[in-house]
C-alpha cells in the first residue's frame, strides 16, 4: 500500500516536501492547488507553486480552476516540468472556492460539462513526450448534501470514462466537518466496484487505484483504515503528516518491517529532535518560498505541529503571535527549557 501527502494550502509546497523527505516513506507528493487561471496568466507567485527540485519523480501537481481553457493550458505547463502526472481537485469545500465553480462544484455540475476538463487534461497528458507524467487523478469527496449513491457511481463512471486512473477520495459530503467520523467504508466500496465493473487491476502505470483520504494521522489509524479497506491501493495523508513528519517511515516501518529512518542531524535510530525537526522545516521555508509567505506558512505549519506538545495550546499561541522566524524558534527553545522532556521523541 502506497503512502502519499496530501494537497494543503500553504502548506504542500516543496520546502514542507523537502522535510518530509528527510525521513522518507513517502511515495507521492500532491502539491498544494496550483490555481489554472493564475498560473496561465504569470502571477507573480506561481513560479514558487511548481518548484520541482525534491523528489520531482514522486509529485503530482494539483489543478483548480473553472476554465475549460486554462486547464489545459496549465496542464501543459505543468508536464514540463516532469512529475507523475496531474490530478484535478473535486473536492475542496473551502466556501470561496466552491463559489468560485472550483473544487467540489464540479460534482455538482453535469457530468458532461465536467467531463469536458478532464478531456482537455488527458489530451495533454497524451501528447507529453517529454517526460513520464502521464497519469490522470481525481480527488473528490462523497458529493453535495443531496448526494446519492446512483449519483456517485454514476460519477465515477465518468471519471473512468474520461482515462482517470487514481482515484482519491475523502468519504464525506460538501458540509460534513472533519469532527464527523469519515465513512471509510465507501473507499472499499468504491475499489470493489470499479474491480468488479472494470475487471483486474492491472500491475502497470494505468492500472486503477483507490487511495483512501481522511482522518488517517498515525501508525494506528493507518493500519486500522488497512484493515477496513484492504482493496484499496494507498492512503493519503496531510495534517498528520504536518504534525509528524516522520510517519511515512513509521507506517512503513509497521508494514513492511523494515527500517526506513535514515541517521541525520534530527534523527538518530532512537529518537527525534522535535527542536531541530522544527529548524529544519523553517530553513527549507526559507529557502523554498518567498519572503512574503514565510510567516504565513510557518505559522499554518506550527498550527499542526504543536499538537505533539503537551501544552500546545499555550506554545501555539505564543508562536503566533510571533512576527518573525527567530521569535518563533525562540519561543520553541524556551518550551523545551522548561520541558526537556519533550524535545525527544523515542
Amino acid at each position: 500500500m502506497k503512502l502519499i501527502f496530501g494537497p494543503m494550502a500553504t502548506l504542500s509546497h516543496q520546502g514542507m516536501r523537502r522535510t518530509l523527505s528527510k525521513f522518507g516513506g513517502v511515495d507521492e507528493y500532491y502539491t498544494e492547488m496550483i490555481h489554472t487561471s493564475s498560473l496561465v496568466a504569470g502571477g507573480q507567485y506561481e513560479p514558487y507553486y511548481i518548484l520541482n527540485e525534491t523528489e520531482n519523480e514522486k509529485i503530482v501537481w494539483q489543478l483548480t480552476g473553472n476554465k475549460l481553457d486554462d486547464f489545459a493550458e496549465a496542464a501543459k505547463i505543468v508536464c514540463q516540468k516532469g512529475g507523475i502526472g496531474i490530478d484535478i481537485n473535486m473536492g475542496c469545500s473551502a466556501p470561496d472556492i466552491v463559489r468560485s465553480g472550483a473544487g467540489i462544484a464540479w460534482m455538482k455540475k453535469p457530468l458532461s460539462e465536467t467531463a469536458k476538463i478532464l478531456e482537455s487534461v488527458r489530451g495533454v497528458l497524451n501528447e507529453n513526450k517529454i517526460n513520464n507524467c502521464k497519469r490522470l487523478s481525481v480527488k473528490f469527496r462523497l458529493g453535495a448534501e443531496d448526494w446519492t449513491e446512483k449519483k456517485f457511481y454514476n460519477f465515477i463512471d465518468m471519471l473512468v470514462s474520461e482515462g482517470v486512473s487514481q482515484f482519491v477520495l475523502h468519504p464525506r459530503t460538501q458540509k460534513e466537518k472533519l469532527c464527523r467520523p469519515i465513512r471509510l467504508h465507501y473507499c472499499e466500496e468504491l475499489a470493489k466496484y470499479i474491480l468488479e465493473k472494470y475487471g483486474t487491476y492491472a500491475k502497470d502505470a494505468n492500472a486503477f487505484q483507490i487511495i483512501l483520504n481522511g482522518n488517517i494521522k498515525d501508525v494506528e489509524s493507518a493500519m486500522a483504515a488497512q484493515k477496513k479497506c484492504p482493496s484499496c491501493h494507498g492512503i493519503m495523508i496531510a495534517r498528520g503528516a504536518v504534525q509528524k513528519p516522520w510517519v511515512f517511515s513509521q507506517i512503513k516501518n509497521k508494514m513492511n518491517s523494515e527500517y526506513y529512518f535514515e541517521q541525520t542531524d534530527i534523527i538518530s535510530k532512537k529518537e527525534i529532535d522535535l527542536l531541530n525537526v522544527a529548524k529544519v522545516f523553517i530553513e527549507d521555508l526559507k529557502e523554498c518560498q518567498p519572503k512574503d509567505f514565510w510567516k504565513s506558512r510557518a505559522h499554518r505549519f506550527f498550527v499542526y505541529y504543536c499538537n505533539n506538545f503537551m501544552f500546545a495550546s499555550q506554545v501555539r499561541c505564543n508562536i503566533l503571535n510571533c512576527v518573525n522566524l527567530e521569535d518563533m524558534i525562540l519561543q520553541l527553545e524556551n518550551y523545551f527549557e522548561k520541558m526537556p522532556e519533550e524535545r525527544f521523541l523515542k
